[in-house]
């Protein structure tokens, strides 16, 4: 479960207006033409900069195409930012954590998909391991392992290895996930 931190936060997230990073397939392909986006599905996530007491960092490891994300994942309907952070931390990587601060948010258009997506950022600290991950088939069939590196200029570099990759999708995660690290850095 994750708990509010001795810092004072205001979980009202209308107002989580730090943007890091606004990234559209535009930007990854200039000859890819502008879409009517008000007919994009919208879809919200929570994502989380997860350390352990050593200074590690939480990846999930996609084996079957060979990427590092940030664990993390869709939040449902009527859920909230943070339960559905506590859920997704504990289904992928099997913790429970503590948020140190928010971060902000990435917007996404996704041309490929035709998704509006926004991920709503956050530093967490682990504070106890509550169970192995429970992964859905998806994840399953993709290879999902968790992985801890060593801080947060190797998760950096290690995400963004996929920057640039011909895997449209792959390549937006790395770069949503890469200024996610980098704002924890920050």
């Amino acid at each position: 479960m994750l708990k509010n931190s001795a810092r004072s936060f205001c979980y009202n997230f209308e107002y989580m207006d730090k943007v890091i990073l606004t990234l559209g397939q535009q930007e990854l392909d200039l000859t890819m033409p502008f879409n009517d986006r008000k007919h994009y599905f919208e879809r919200r996530a929570a994502r989380a900069v997860l350390r352990d007491e050593s200074g590690k960092i939480a990846l999930m490891y996609a084996g079957q195409r060979g990427y590092y994300k940030l664990p993390g994942g869709g939040i449902d309907d009527n859920e909230e930012i943070t339960d559905a952070l506590t859920r997704e931390l504990l289904e992928e990587t099997g913790c429970n954590g503590e948020i140190l601060r928010e971060l902000g948010t990435v917007v996404e258009w996704r041309e490929f998909d035709k998704m509006h997506q926004i991920s709503y950022a956050f530093e967490v600290i682990k504070t106890v391991q509550v169970s192995s991950p429970s992964f859905t088939q998806s994840e399953i069939d993709e290879g999902f392992e968790v992985r801890w590196v060593e801080g947060i200029d190797e998760a950096i570099k290690i995400v963004e290895l996929k920057s640039s990759d011909e895997d449209v999708e792959v390549s937006f995660m790395a770069q949503r996930d890469a200024a996610i690290l980098r704002a924890s850095a920050a």
